[in-house]
């Protein structure tokens, strides 16, 4: 009996070997190599077309000494997110993620837990690392792009803070997750550290998040105590796996569940599925009573039910909307000082931040039935929950120039933010309400009576296109850009882009009303054409 553990062990490993060996026997490795290659070559192509086409200036020498003093800082801000996000997901059950069966039989055999989890959590630090290294290596890219010396310098920093990073997200997941911290405990660590990274931003105390944005400025200057940014993070993941066997059981198995179903959803693009999944996974669950009721009766039934759906946020949710908005101030605020591609990121900032608060109308969608059993045009319906949710992103945009302003301290900056809040809010709404009413691709009916390969092209502009108006809202900034790189003012250049961005949102407005019509037209036509053809051949045949 006392060698049963290490019996248990080995039969583990070896059911394990031999699914491993199965998935590879049938695994076409011709179609997988094609596969590797196509997307990355498909990628750096891009990567660095984009790059080349932004063509963003090299900055000046005062530039230079900025980014030296304030630079590691601001990057070392996203270290700082990463530890909030590992906590909040280790209290929670995560970041591991195995299968129901791993869940009912090996965690429940009389082995130890953590031989049983030890192999699934290195498997996950492998590939997050690999993730974070690609992403990491991307930016140095366009690093080197915009600084210049040595490329392949700027990559492998890039890469190593990128595998750093992702590293300490999951090693923070498995430190919450095998001490059993309380989410509530774990969100207030993380915000304190989130906060530790931002007095280190704006230069009041140094926060150890700092060593891995310097770690990404080597090629720049080298600073061998950056070095414990990294090796900091192995610790806490070395840390973390020593934990293991205090891994929650029901925690587990509730995440395998959500996960499933999550990565399902992923898989058929149902994007309203994978925010509902998501938010079942963090326990981000809406509150029982508003925070406050609207006073007295309106006869604005929609506009107050919109209302008091919003007023139902957690507290978390609208933390997290706060900082989507500041997000994306701080990143198009770069993108107009000269690193043009962080206009992307601003774009899924507000895109994010718009899933999020056409939360009324993204419910009503969810129900079909009850919205049809409601005398009123459902396009009708639909356009009037867009009310509340434009309020409340602008409101976030004003958040956003807020810290904008905050970030330049200019006039100038005032006036560009006055002008650029609204495009960029509204714009990333608007993505978000396409998503959302569109719902997920249908390939046999979005791709009917087409060539395959026109199917394709039609299915993945349906699936970007959201994102494209997102981005839409940014083109003030990037106008504003370029006029004042010319010379001119850029207020007036922002002003116009700003005004033809506007008119996307309000035609996506439009669209959102007179969808079900249009439809319902171009199924009449489509049918009385049909029935005009078949008419027309019983003619012929009757005087033939």
């Amino acid at each position: 009996m006392a060698d049963s553990p290490s019996v248990g062990a080995a039969t583990l490993r070896e059911l394990r070997g031999q699914r491993r060996r199965n998935r590879l026997r049938d695994l076409d490795w011709f179609e997988a190599a094609y596969r590797a290659y196509l997307t990355g070559i498909v990628g750096l192509v891009v990567v660095l077309v984009v790059s080349s086409w932004l063509g963003d200036s090299r900055p000046s020498p005062a530039g230079f000494a900025d980014l030296l003093e304030h630079g590691p800082a601001a990057i070392g801000l996203l270290a700082a997110a990463a530890v909030a996000l590992g906590l909040r997901s280790g209290s929670r059950g995560g970041p591991l993620a195995v299968e129901p069966a791993e869940v009912r039989y090996t965690l429940l055999a009389p082995i130890s837990r953590r031989t049983a989890l030890i192999g699934p959590a290195l498997r996950q630090i492998r590939f997050t690392a690999f993730l974070g290294a690609v992403v990491g290596a991307i930016g140095g890219v366009l690093a080197w792009r915009r600084l210049g010396d040595n490329g392949f310098a700027w990559a492998a920093s890039g890469a190593a803070t990128g595998a750093s990073i992702a590293v300490l997200v999951i090693g923070c997941a498995l430190v919450a997750s095998g001490l059993r911290m309380r989410p509530w405990l774990a969100t207030l660590l993380g915000a304190a550290i989130l906060g530790w990274a931002v007095a280190d931003v704006a230069g009041y105390v140094a926060c150890p998040t700092t060593t891995f944005g310097s770690l990404f400025l080597w090629p720049l200057r080298i600073h061998w105590i950056d070095l414990a940014g990294p090796i900091g993070a192995l610790l806490i993941t070395a840390f973390g796996l020593s934990r293991l066997g205090s891994v929650s059981l029901e925690a587990a198995e509730r995440r395998t569940g959500l996960v499933g179903q999550l990565r399902f959803a992923v898989t058929v693009q149902d994007l309203r599925t994978v925010i509902i999944l998501r938010r079942q996974l963090a326990q981000d669950r809406p509150r029982n009573r508003p925070w406050f009721n609207l006073p007295g009766r309106s006869r604005f039934v929609v506009w107050r039910r919109g209302w008091h759906g919003l007023l139902r946020f957690p507290i978390v949710r609208v933390g997290r909307l706060l900082l989507l908005a500041a997000g994306a101030a701080v990143a198009l605020s770069a993108a107009y000082h000269g690193t043009t591609p962080l206009v992307l990121v601003g774009a899924i900032c507000s895109y994010l931040a718009g899933l999020d608060i056409i939360e009324p109308l993204s419910q009503e969608i969810d129900q079909p039935d009850h919205t049809d059993s409601i005398p009123m045009e459902r396009g009708d319906l639909l356009w009037r929950h867009a009310a509340a949710p434009a309020v409340v992103a602008a409101l976030l945009g004003l958040v956003g120039a807020a810290v904008a302003v905050a970030i330049n301290r200019t006039t100038e900056s005032i006036e560009l933010a006055a002008v650029v809040f609204l495009p960029v809010a509204w714009c990333g709404t608007a993505g978000a309400v396409l998503s959302t009413v569109m719902g997920a691709p249908e390939p046999f009916k979005d791709g009917q009576l087409l060539p395959p390969e026109v199917a394709g092209m039609k299915l993945a502009f349906r699936t970007a296109w959201p994102l494209i108006v997102a981005l839409i809202g940014t083109l003030p900034i990037v106008t504003a850009r370029r006029a004042f790189t010319n010379g001119n003012s850029p207020i007036p250049a922002a002003a116009q882009a700003g005004v033809a961005a506007l008119l996307v949102a309000a035609f996506t407005v439009a669209w959102l009303r007179f969808r079900e019509p249009a439809r319902a037209w171009w199924k009449q036509y489509m049918e009385e054409g049909q029935q005009a053809a078949r008419d027309r051949q019983a003619a012929r045949r009757g005087t033939s």
